[in-house]
């Protein structure tokens, strides 16, 4: 499997040191804040809170928003039902692409013996984890859950594959 529980935890490492790295980026700004408040100068006040505020979007937006959708991800791919497919990997993408908040890669999985167009299916390959590479081209079997891509493991020669 592609996840185990280090995924987690680093996960929520991760998530925890952007939101103190967060806070203590806008502290400046909510103390300048407080400071033109207490002195009674609306303009350093006004400035403070203004400050604060896009500081606090922006670190959101960029760093710890990213961060969170990744861990809420991880907790729903491998959580509910899982399926697993036998089949051969024609193409792994080159590029990654953004969708639902996680990088991935695309990953054609070929169901059909005779690797004909029809038996083609698109699953989502995580871009934080190492490229499958060396399963291109070879029979494979491959849990998912959706379209999102839980393990592969090499299927052995003369082994029944299951193909339609």
């Amino acid at each position: 499997m592609l996840y185990s529980e280090a995924d987690f935890v680093t996960s929520r490492e991760a998530t925890r040191k952007e939101a103190a790295l967060m806070l203590l980026c806008a502290l400046p700004f909510g103390v300048l804040a407080a400071v033109g408040f207490a002195l009674r100068v609306e303009i350093l006040c006004m400035a403070g809170c203004f400050l604060f505020g896009a500081v606090m979007i922006f670190l959101w937006d960029m760093r710890l928003g990213p961060k969170l959708r990744y861990g809420r991800f991880l907790k729903e791919a491998t959580s509910g039902l899982t399926r697993r497919t036998a089949g051969t990997i024609t193409r792994l993408g080159k590029e990654r692409f953004f969708e639902d908040g996680v990088w991935f890669y695309e990953l054609i999985l070929n169901i059909y013996e005779d690797l004909s167009e029809e038996g083609e299916r698109r699953y989502l390959y995580d871009a934080a984890k190492p490229r499958p590479e060396e399963f291109v081209g070879r029979d494979v079997a491959l849990t998912s859950h959706g379209s999102i891509v839980l393990g592969v493991e090499a299927l052995g020669e003369g082994h029944e594959t299951g193909k339609a």
